[in-house]
């Protein structure tokens, strides 16, 4: 994997755990409906950061990605749901994003 493409893969994956802190500091703060906020900013980046890496990085790796943003996207509507336990869900993905990163 070349130089860019590995700049690529970290940048992405490192955005997934900030997304996901985010999430959780603005619950912590200001409240469920503030993280919905957030919650619509992390399916915009879906949309078009992740997407657009998507050329740039072997399958494998964007796949890899592509899940762990999936999850960080379900986990932080469980949490704006009331679900208990989705918090830990997105702390486990923050370190599994930082992980591969």
């Amino acid at each position: 994997m070349t130089v860019e493409r590995e700049d690529v893969f970290t940048t992405l994956a490192g955005d997934i755990a900030d997304w996901g802190d985010r999430f959780l500091r603005v619950r912590a703060g200001c409240g469920d409906e503030a993280a919905r906020q957030v919650l619509g900013g992390i399916a915009e980046w879906l949309g078009t950061d992740l997407v657009d890496g998507m050329p740039l990085l072997p399958l494998e790796r964007w796949t890899l990605l592509d899940g762990l943003a999936e999850e960080l996207l379900q986990g932080c509507r469980a949490c704006s749901d009331g679900e208990p336990g989705a918090e830990d869900g997105v702390r486990f993905v923050i370190g599994k994003a930082r992980e591969v990163a």
